[in-house]
């Protein structure tokens, strides 16, 4: 039966065949796994959670409803549904079906380089989850789809790989869903004061603060968003809608997955005439510093950059991906910058010499998107404020600056600021710092700062010349993508305001994410 399966895999198969054949070698993959000792149950329990909850059921869904999927994500599909197939056929050839366990009931032992590749293949699961997890937030969340119901309700939601991002985007959308219509569950999100003073100092180059309690010494992240001193009470009520609104979506985020701090909840301070969004520190994760801050760093400036290459292009990956999530749930983020994204170090136990190579400047920690003082409902209306500080409009597309009917803060707009953050990773440099090479191009002169459009020009011409050579031709097409709103990929920015969210969703997946997928080193 198993040769079988496999003398299926070579033939081009319809997405019925491809269903059983990516079924078939599952099973095979579990019966032969039984017989090697016990490390091997985490692999085992990663390709049976992918086999039994995403593979069948979304393969099904997605193609029974194919008159309404675009024809693009349709490939997008089918594509990484092969390379799932492929994954379980090297897989399957690495343990031989004639292996089998003694007569002493000892299971087989597995050698070093058998172990090497297999764990290779599980990074290859965790990368398919990844890519899965965004295809499925088009699908579902841009799209308002509903997810199949034949998927294991009693399967684990909390397993240890964040293999199940089917239930993952099924939370995230139910969750929404409740905010947005006034559910009681939202409002728990308000937090009592705490009861003894907490210490707080400001995260440098950041709007956010550190907090840590004086009674059990944790430490959280805390953001303000603050309202006019001669607010009314209806404003105010307003602004915690809001608040609640973020606090909730933030508060089901799989930081793993997601790219997004995990919210415990929020606190009106109505002495300082605002309310307090609080993230705990990831477990495993601490010392956080902001991007602009690492940006800034003396050593950043220095002719030599230490950190690998790769995991710059997995911080750009992650970043993007917390825009992506964010706008699958219907908010526009207004502030994408190197200051609102928060880059944590990894606790290590190594040894003080090996653990300084794991820290900053020789290594790149986890990074999140932060800064939520501004985000609101895609829908919501928009006050159409001018942005006065500098160092925050260079972020903005030119259209933001006319402020003109029409102009209102859309989804795109966030893309264009995630284009110029992306050119900024490049170079690892701020436009921010006015003494670096990359600051310089923001003035004209000592004084005199250049227009939206000079900009925009400035920042396209970066992108088709030195990024290329810095970064690669895939991830320079990237940051184009962002910065002509995704209409270097064909679309108008008219198209991009379309109502069926699957357009945008998309294209945002072609043009930006699968582009930064496809960048291997």
């Amino acid at each position: 039966m198993e040769m079988a399966a496999l003398g299926i895999v070579g033939v081009a198969v319809g997405v019925p065949g491809l269903i059983q054949v990516t079924l078939s070698l599952g099973d095979a993959i579990r019966k032969r796994l039984v017989h090697y000792e016990d490390d091997f149950k985490r692999l085992l329990d990663i390709v049976i959670r992918i086999n039994k909850s995403q593979t069948q059921d979304m393969l099904q869904y997605f193609f029974t409803e194919d008159e309404t999927v675009p024809t693009e994500l349709q490939d997008e599909l089918i594509e990484m549904f092969q390379a799932l197939r492929d994954i379980f056929e090297r897989l399957l050839l690495m343990f031989p079906d004639s292996v089998s366990s003694d007569n002493s009931g000892n299971k087989s032992k597995i050698t070093p380089a058998l172990k090497a590749k297999a764990e290779e293949k599980v990074k290859a699961l965790e990368e398919w989850n990844d890519r899965f997890f965004k295809r499925a937030l088009v699908f579902v969340m841009f799209g308002k789809r509903k997810l199949p119901k034949t998927i294991d309700e009693n399967e684990n939601s909390e397993d240890e790989y964040g293999v199940i991002a089917l239930k993952k985007v099924e939370r995230l959308r139910d969750t929404i869903h409740e905010s947005l219509e006034g559910a009681k569950k939202g409002t728990r999100l308000l937090l009592d004061p705490p009861e003894t003073a907490d210490d707080r100092t400001p995260l440098p180059n950041s709007s956010l603060q550190l907090s840590t309690r004086n009674d059990t010494k944790q430490t959280v992240l805390i953001e303000y968003r603050t309202y006019s001193d001669d607010a009314h009470e209806g404003e105010i009520t307003k602004h915690r809608r809001v608040v609640r609104e973020i606090a909730s979506i933030l508060h089901h985020a799989d930081t793993r997955l997601m790219g997004i701090l995990y919210c415990e909840g929020f606190l009106l301070d109505s002495l300082s005439n605002r309310f307090e969004l609080r993230f705990p520190f990831p477990e495993g994760l601490s010392k956080p510093r902001t991007l602009l801050d690492l940006f800034l760093d003396p050593e950043s400036r220095r002719s030599t950059v230490k950190h690998p290459l790769n995991q710059r292009i997995t911080l750009a990956k992650r970043i993007v991906k917390a825009v992506f999530v964010l706008h699958a749930a219907g908010f526009v983020h207004k502030q994408i910058r190197p200051d609102n994204v928060v880059i944590f170090e990894r606790d290590s136990s190594e040894t003080q010499g090996a653990a300084e190579r794991t820290k900053y400047p020789y290594a790149l920690g986890e990074p999140f998107l932060v800064g939520f003082d501004s985000t609101r409902k895609v829908d919501a209306a928009s006050l159409m404020q001018p942005v006065e500080d500098w160092k925050k409009s260079i972020y903005l597309s030119p259209e933001r600056h006319r402020l003109q009917q029409g102009d209102e803060f859309q989804m795109h707009h966030d893309i264009f600021s995630l284009g110029v953050l992306l050119l900024e990773m490049a170079f690892w440099a701020s436009f921010q710092d006015k003494g670096s090479l990359l600051g310089k191009r923001v003035w004209k002169d000592a004084s005199t700062m250049r227009s939206p459009g000079e900009l925009k020009n400035i920042y396209l011409s970066l992108a088709s010349g030195a990024v290329p050579r810095l970064m690669g031709q895939k991830y320079a097409d990237a940051v184009s993508a962002c910065l002509t709103g995704l209409q270097s990929e064909g679309r108008s920015a008219k198209d991009l305001e379309d109502s069926d969210g699957i357009v945008v969703g998309t294209k945002y997946v072609t043009a930006i994410i699968k582009k930064l997928e496809e960048i291997s080193i």
